[in-house]
Order: C-alpha cells, then sequence, then structure tokens
C-alpha cells in the first residue's frame, strides 16, 4: 500500500509538471488570456484581477502605477461585465513571458446589455514559479472601434537562435531616447525601433500596425506632452522586456505600457499602448 501510495503521489507530480510545462509558448499565453476573461465573465471583475494578476502586478491610474491585489482588495464587487479577447500575442524564446492585447468590452450586466465602454487592453504576462501565467501589467485605451468576438488573431514566437542575454539598462535606454522621439515629434529616431510588427494602441483610435501606422498616430502627439519611464522588466532568455511610464499632457496625467523584443542585435519595439 505504501508503494501504491508512493506511485500515485509520483504520477499525481509528473502530471503537474507536464501541465506546467504545456502551459508555456505561445498556445499557453493565448489560454492564460481567455481563462483571465473567462473567469472574470462568470464571476466579477474585482475575483478575476484578485485571481490573475500576479502579487506584483500593476494598474495604472492618472500617472501611477498600482499595485492591483491592494486596488482591488479594497473594491467591492459591481455588476459590471467586463469581456475581451486577444488579437495580438507575442511570446520570449523560452516560452515564459509575453504580451497579449485586443478588444475589451464593459456592459452593465449581461452579455445582451448594450456596451457602456470598449476599448483595447494590453497585458504583459509572466509564468510564476509554480508554473502559472500571471499578469504582470494591464493598461488600456478608449476606443469605439473595438469590438468582438475577435476574428483573427495576430502572433508569433521569438526565437532562440543566437540568442545573447540582454541587460534590462539596455532597454531602459532605448525607452528614454524613445520618450525624447515621440515629444520631440522625431520620426528618424522612432523609426529605428519599429518594425512592420508593431502595433500601437492610442485612446480614441483603432490600433495602429506597422511604421506608416504608428508614425502616423506619434505625429498626432499634443504639443505639450511629456513621457517619463518608471520601471518594467525582461525575461529571462533576455529577449523579451517591458517598460511602462507616466504621460503628461498639460495638466492630465496617464500612462504608457511598452513590449520589446531582441532581434539582429536589436530592440524593437513590438507593442506601445499610450493614453494622452
Amino acid at each position: 500500500m505504501k508503494n501504491l501510495g508512493k506511485l500515485v503521489l509520483l504520477s499525481a507530480m509528473m502530471a503537474c509538471t507536464i501541465a506546467a510545462t504545456a502551459q508555456k509558448g505561445l498556445n499557453g499565453l493565448i489560454e492564460a488570456e481567455r481563462a483571465f476573461a473567462r473567469f472574470t465573465g462568470s464571476h466579477t471583475i474585482r475575483d478575476g484581477f484578485l485571481k490573475f494578476m500576479d502579487s506584483t502586478g500593476l494598474i495604472f491610474q492618472q500617472g501611477r502605477p498600482l499595485n492591483a491585489h491592494q486596488v482591488y482588495q479594497r473594491l467591492k464587487a459591481g455588476p459590471g461585465l467586463l469581456s475581451w479577447d486577444p488579437d495580438f500575442a507575442v511570446v520570449s524564446a523560452s516560452g515564459d513571458m509575453g504580451v497579449t492585447s485586443g478588444p475589451y468590452l464593459i456592459r452593465p450586466g449581461a452579455l445582451t446589455d448594450t456596451p457602456v465602454a470598449r476599448g483595447y487592453f494590453s497585458s504583459i504576462w509572466r509564468i510564476n514559479a509554480h508554473g502559472e501565467w500571471k499578469n504582470l501589467a494591464d493598461l488600456g485605451t478608449a476606443s469605439a472601434a473595438a469590438e468582438l468576438p475577435v476574428k483573427d488573431i495576430v502572433s508569433f514566437s521569438l526565437s532562440g537562435k543566437n540568442l545573447s542575454p540582454q541587460e534590462f539598462s539596455s532597454v531602459l535606454l532605448r525607452d528614454s531616447i524613445l520618450n525624447k522621439a515621440i515629444t520631440g515629434r522625431d520620426s528618424q529616431q522612432w523609426e529605428k525601433f519599429l518594425t512592420s510588427e508593431s502595433r500601437m494602441n492610442l485612446d480614441r483610435h483603432a490600433p495602429a500596425s506597422g511604421e506608416k501606422q504608428v508614425t502616423a498616430l506619434l505625429l498626432q502627439a499634443p504639443d505639450q506632452l511629456q513621457l517619463a519611464a518608471i520601471g518594467g522588466g525582461i525575461s529571462p532568455a533576455g529577449d523579451f522586456a517591458y517598460t511602462y511610464g507616466a504621460v503628461t499632457n498639460g495638466i492630465r496625467k496617464e500612462n504608457y505600457l511598452r513590449a520589446w523584443i531582441y532581434r539582429k542585435k536589436e530592440w524593437k519595439l513590438v507593442l506601445q499602448t499610450i493614453q494622452w
């Protein structure tokens, strides 16, 4: 009986290990985002964020990063229904860190209700020590263009070939350069960070994709706009990173969130969400 017990325990441990491994990669990342949405839709917004946000996970408000758990633990569960689905996803070569983005809708209380708000979310995800995908940072923009259900998803995994792990300081340096380029409307400078895969979410606009569309949005930056980096993180493989910061537009204070990928010895901007 003791041996049988050991076998059962061993089988259970192997099953857990396999499940954790199966979560890695692009499919695991996309499924984590969808599981977040399903759980939130059948429970409450508060419960969903408390379950799927990392203990250090951040949401943003008026230029400040806030610990999501601390914020939602203080909130009472409300009747609102939040629905969303990813239409964009990128995962690191190690398969344990990535970004998702897509449309969201907020309804008063049921799926049959007319949406009272809509827009696009951006989320940074990482697999924690327990093999679970957790949301590290979540920022949304408001846009009437957002629609559900999602018809197509743009997604890709980074390659680990010839990879030389990078330091987060190199990402912060480029983040600072990009901030100066945006406030100075220096398109030649920011285009160095863009690729055909780059995406941008901006309030009141549909997502922009590729160098030309992203540049067209950035050229609309207000004259008084100021951006300042606050923090971020980098994947264990050193090929994926995220940065976040404060946005000041006159008296208005907002935030930005960016996802970066390292390719051919260069950091490139794969997604940025800016509120101004």
